[in-house]
């Protein structure tokens, strides 16, 4: 059988434990009954990414024909968790009764509460594309779908050295080390946040880190700051999207942009509008 959770390093979605106790407080406030199986998985983990990554559909949606992403479950929390809906409703014009399990933005999952207070069936929202759709009848339904999607691998003249992309030589007078990144971040001076891309990317664990940094500093960002961290993610990701992809590193993007589409400004919304293309 198949571990549902993902045993990652590093995972956004998975939140601090969480008791019954405590699952029956939110459920009072929420005034509604969480799925049991959820439940169930929530008491193992709270949240987090899953040994899956799909859920096949019979209608085409703006991710592929055949089937979505599934790669994660929110847990029971305000940050990254389902306590969350409430914002992400507003943020994205949402209909309300959503409980929203998974997604990135202009795609979401959600246990759907619009006509019931139990046992939910599992929508899903395609922004792009217009659709709100029924995916299950049930959550457990829901689970039963799921399955591991193989995806094409990248041919040889796609593949991802990163010799191949410009960088700035580690050597050259004006590249700057991970301590100058760390001073730069700190002080929050926007003028100073560009020098960021200065900083030489020669391996998987670089772009990692420096990605990590990015998203420790995106919370609670807002203004210039908050634009310039954005301009800053879309170069990165722009210039490794298939490192990206191809090394577990998109949901830290999703997380850091998420917390930089807080500042709610118009010009910092449109660089994180831009950057979904590349993931």
């Amino acid at each position: 059988m198949i571990e549902f959770w993902e045993n990652s390093e590093y995972d956004p979605f998975r939140l601090k434990d969480i008791s019954e106790d405590e699952i029956k407080k939110v459920e009072k406030k929420l005034d509604l009954t969480l799925p049991e199986q959820y439940k169930k998985l929530i008491i193992q983990q709270n949240g987090g990414l899953i040994n899956f990554n799909a859920f096949p559909t019979d209608r085409e949606t703006s991710w592929a024909d055949d089937h979505i992403e599934v790669d994660h479950i929110r847990g029971i929390g305000k940050d990254l968790g389902i306590l969350e809906s409430e914002y992400l409703i507003k943020e994205w014009g949402l209909p309300q009764r959503l409980l929203l399990i998974q997604g990135d933005g202009h795609n979401w999952v959600a246990l759907d509460y619009r006509l019931t207070d139990e046992n939910p069936p599992v929508h899903y929202f395609d922004l792009e594309l217009n659709n709100d759709f029924k995916i299950a009848d049930s959550f457990d339904e829901f689970l039963s779908k799921l399955y591991t999607h193989e995806y094409e691998e990248v041919q040889e003249d796609e593949n991802l050295d990163f010799d191949e992309i410009p960088s700035i030589d580690p050597n050259d007078p004006d590249a700057i080390q991970k301590e100058e990144v760390e001073k730069i971040l700190a002080n929050k001076n926007p003028m100073e946040i560009q020098r960021i891309s200065l900083f030489p990317i020669q391996s998987v664990e670089d772009l990692k880190w420096l990605l990590n940094i990015i998203n420790d500093s995106s919370i609670g960002t807002q203004g210039d700051m908050a634009f310039e961290l954005a301009d800053v993610l879309m170069s990165v990701v722009s210039s490794y999207s298939h490192q990206i992809k191809s090394n577990n590193l998109k949901t830290v993007v999703q997380e850091a942009a998420q917390e930089l589409g807080k500042s709610r400004n118009e010009d910092t919304e449109i660089i994180l509008d831009q950057l979904k293309d590349f993931l």
